[in-house]
């Protein structure tokens, strides 16, 4: 359902509005009006429609809120990292009336951006969770914990930003310093007396606004950052807009701005900057809409095409076995866009509605979540949409088996074909892959700034599931990110060029080889990454290459830091802790199977190689299919490394942690700690309820070393055991037993020291009361060495995919004879009987009779 508000007019000025009746104050996401509907809300003890007790999240809130208050003076101290991988050094700061220090010697890491950005703690999370805890309960110990935090900004000397970029540069943090210091303004408003007024309401145009105004010209029109300025000068604007004949003017320049913004994303649908600063952006944006919706501010943005397509962006994105969206670019898997669909959800789109449950948004509500809330206007219908989608202009597109949980998922990526997005990587024709709540074909995740060799996995081609030409000694061994004749060197020119979705399949073409060529040269005349997906979890990756000189040609597949990647024979498998990828590349040309990880970034997982030996043209296809598989703890004796364990690396610590190969309870290596730090396992889920037992071997030379075992559900806690540790420099085993807490989807264990000395950890083993039957292995054989297709067979179902691109074929598999004239055919034979895909072709008959191909939506883009 989409979006119906009363606000959905033609654009309106703003101008001359504080002449007109605006609410008093407050009229930032809520009036005077709402209070008695947020008291009454955090004092209802009944689940709701939503599913949440109002009160407990309250509860919830007051706690953190408490907590915030009872606390030290906000203080953060980060280690900045050195340029190109040199030394770190601390940089810290205390609230207080002084501004922050410079760091002019590390101008290349802006530590001010984390004092304010909304994090655990930070000087903005205060400020709201004071403020909220204040507007709903009136106590006077809230009000004066934010009023002690504006005083400490109102008395500093200059701007709300860092002096290190230029006395007048507008960050990030002078953006989100407006909008917490606006709320404060408009919240307490009555409270404060006039002499205290004046004193704010001159620090937040004199120390933000100012300078944010920026934003109404320059900048990037799609970037998150630019966004964050507009939003932090549309709020501030809205705070003193009856008092201040700027504000107005201010305010119709970010309502225009934000409209450039809508129409530089994806014009079928889909945020630019993917789903972390996509949705840091969306974020903001919502904050701005419901800020401008509660002060009465009518303007035309919720009727755009962006926002009224928006839920169906973030539905086809969520997969629905981890719960999360993947992420392409700059960021990692997680839940995005939850705020942003509240508030379309507050004006009644039920899409938005349904994704925000779905997500867990009502389940431990945030203060935003718990002042929205309001089942009235919240009504979640399931979506009458089929979730497999393309988004071309951003270079998405997702293949799923409708909302199947116990089906695999696939998000692939290929453009954008136009715009250049600044965190997008060069990742034309990569996918990521999840099947039983693991993500199993991964993606590096954020790329490293600093550091050189980590920068070259993260962006470049080489940490992507896509392909690299030459994948030699020489190139390893150059950090150079776009490196000619063997990386893609443009963040746009591939293109999603075709998308077929049915029932029973679905089928992509992306088109990337003019990401590889620069501009005065031909380096690929062609690559093709084709992929089926015969449901529910059959995947045909088919890559046709063609180059006007010799290569060789290397297809990529990587895993996470956290899983095990094994080569066994001619195939290879991805092991998580709850699934498994089982990966068969095939190639008429003939194929090398190997794996790696990249030297310095060994914790961003290892990777497989399928390379084909020199030539001007090749064919690889590469069949995957991932299957169930239950093993709690991967390389539970360290004998491969860190494999399956994530170091701590916060703070600089993580040269504290050394695999040591010259101590070990058993085999050949343990985990050692030196002074502080910790080895998280690979996180594991267990239906709650599940009695456990875990045990592991340690010792210890100093002071400080314990266990302990966390579980969670949607990144919020649901219990933690406190485990010990060893005391003595003698081997001893610990073992605890327990049961899985209600409501938790995640667990993993800590091995931590956090002391003096060194610590080692071996031998780790976790038993859990659960059965699952073994998963037969899928059966994949190749037909004419990959050319001509491939046959699986799992599951009781076999699939057949045939590809004619040098005349009709014919293949007798099942008992059947298929024949066809198409570019690829794929025929599944089910329970149901058979069901086919035919792609540009004529014929396709199963024992001489026509086979019809599955009825389906097609969506073709421009090619070349």
């Amino acid at each position: 359902m989409r979006l119906q508000l009363p606000l959905l007019t033609a654009a309106l000025t703003v101008v001359g509005m504080a002449a007109q009746a605006l609410p008093a104050h407050p009229r930032i996401f809520i009036t005077a009006d709402d209070l008695p509907r947020l008291c009454a809300l955090a004092m209802d003890t009944n689940a709701n429609a939503l599913g949440c007790v109002p009160a407990e999240g309250w509860a919830a809130i007051v706690e953190r809120a408490d907590q915030l208050a009872d606390a030290p003076p906000f203080h953060y101290s980060v280690m900045m990292p050195g340029r190109e991988g040199g030394p770190a050094k601390r940089w810290e700061y205390t609230l207080s009336d002084e501004r922050p220090p410079r760091h002019d010697d590390y101008p290349h890491y802006p530590p001010t951006t984390a004092l304010f950005q909304e994090r655990a703690d930070s000087i903005s999370t205060r400020l709201k969770y004071f403020l909220v805890a204040y507007i709903v309960t009136g106590e006077d110990r809230y009000y004066e914990k934010a009023h002690e935090i504006v005083s400490h900004l109102c008395a500093w000397e200059g701007y709300w930003n860092d002096p290190t970029y230029a006395e007048d540069h507008a960050g990030l943090d002078t953006s989100h310093a407006a909008i917490w210091v606006g709320v404060f303004y408009d919240w307490c408003y009555d409270r404060l007396s006039e002499a205290e007024r004046e004193t704010v309401r001159t620090s937040l145009v004199d120390k933000s606004l100012v300078l944010l105004q920026q934003a109404t010209t320059k900048g990037a029109v799609y970037h998150n950052i630019t966004v964050l300025k507009l939003v932090g000068l549309g709020i501030g604007s809205i705070a003193i807009l009856d008092e201040d004949e700027r504000a107005p003017v201010w305010l119709d320049a970010v309502i225009g701005r934000l409209r450039e913004n809508f129409e530089s994303q994806g014009a079928d649908g889909g945020a630019m900057e993917g789903p972390m600063y996509g949705n840091y952006a969306a974020t903001a944006i919502a904050d701005f809409l419901w800020a401008s919706q509660s002060a009465g501010i009518e303007h035309d943005l919720f009727g755009h095409h962006y926002l009224q397509t928006l839920a169906g962006y973030c539905i086809s994105l969520l997969d629905p076995g981890t719960g999360q969206l993947p992420c392409f670019g700059d960021g990692g898997p997680g839940v995005a866009f939850g705020h942003t669909n509240l508030v379309l959800a507050v004006g009644g789109d039920t899409d938005a509605a349904w994704y925000c449950r779905e997500i867990g948004m009502f389940n431990a509500p945030s203060p935003r979540t718990f002042i929205a809330m309001d089942p009235e206007r919240i009504r979640p219908e399931a979506p009458a949409i089929n979730p497999s989608e393309c988004f071309q202009d951003v270079g998405y597109a997702v293949m799923r088996d409708g909302f199947n949980a116990d089906a695999a998922y696939l998000a692939f990526k290929c453009g954008p074909p136009v715009s250049r997005i600044g965190h997008n990587h060069f990742d034309h024709n990569s996918f990521m892959l999840s099947y039983a709540g693991a993500w199993l074909a991964w993606d590096p995740g954020y790329r490293d700034y600093f550091h050189p060799q980590r920068r070259k996995y993260t962006v470049s081609s080489l940490g992507h599931n896509t392909v690299v030409l030459d994948l030699n000694d020489e190139y390893l061994a150059d950090t150079t990110v776009t490196l000619g004749d063997h990386d893609q060197l443009h963040l746009n020119e591939g293109r999603i060029a075709e998308f077929f979705t049915s029932d029973g399949f679905d089928y992509l073409l992306g088109d990337a080889a003019a990401a590889y060529n620069p501009k005065d040269r031909v380096v690929l005349d062609r690559f093709d990454r084709q992929v089926v997906f015969a449901k529910p979890n059959v995947f045909f990756v088919r890559d046709t290459l063609a180059a006007p000189e010799p290569h060789t040609f290397s297809a990529l597949l990587h895993a996470s830091g956290q899983d095990a990647l094994q080569i066994v024979g001619d195939a290879a498998q991805i092991i998580s802790s709850q699934a498994l990828l089982q990966i068969h590349p095939f190639s008429p040309q003939g194929l090398s199977l190997t794996s790696a990880y990249y030297p310095e970034a060994e914790t961003r997982g290892p990777y497989l190689a399928a390379t084909t030996p020199g030539a001007t043209e090749a064919t690889i296809l590469t069949v995957l299919v991932p299957r169930p598989h239950l093993e709690l703890i991967v390389n539970p004796g360290f004998e491969t490394g860190m494999v399956g364990w994530t170091p701590r690396s916060a703070q600089g610590q993580r040269p504290n942690h050394v695999i040591d190969a010259e101590v070990a309870h058993s085999g050949g290596a343990s985990a050692r700690i030196d002074d502080n730090g910790y080895y998280y396992s690979r996180p594991f889920s267990l239906p709650p309820g599940t009695q456990y037992t875990i045990r592991w071997w340690g010792k210890c030379s100093g002071t400080g070393a314990h266990a302990i075992l966390y579980n969670s559900a949607d990144g919020v806690s649901t219990g933690r055991v406190e485990l010990p540790g060893p005391t003595t420099g003698e081997w001893e085993q610990f073992e605890t037993t327990g049961t899985i807490p209600e409501g938790t989807k995640q667990t993993r264990l800590a091995l931590q020291m956090f002391g003096e000395g060194q610590c080692w950890y071996d031998d780790v083993e976790i038993i859990a009361d659960v059965e699952q039957a073994a998963a037969e292995p899928a059966r994949v054989t190749a037909l004419g060495d990959g050319a001509t297709g491939a046959v699986v067979e799992v599951d009781g179902i076999t699939h057949v995919m045939l590809c004619a691109t040098d005349g009709p074929v014919s293949a007798e598999v099942a008992g059947h004879t298929i024949t066809t004239d198409a570019e690829i055919a794929v025929v599944s034979f089910t329970a149901d009987g058979p069901r086919a895909f035919m792609l540009r072709g004529s014929t396709l008959t199963l024992d001489g009779r026509p086979l019809e191909p599955t009825a389906g939506e097609w969506r073709e883009g421009p090619r070349g």
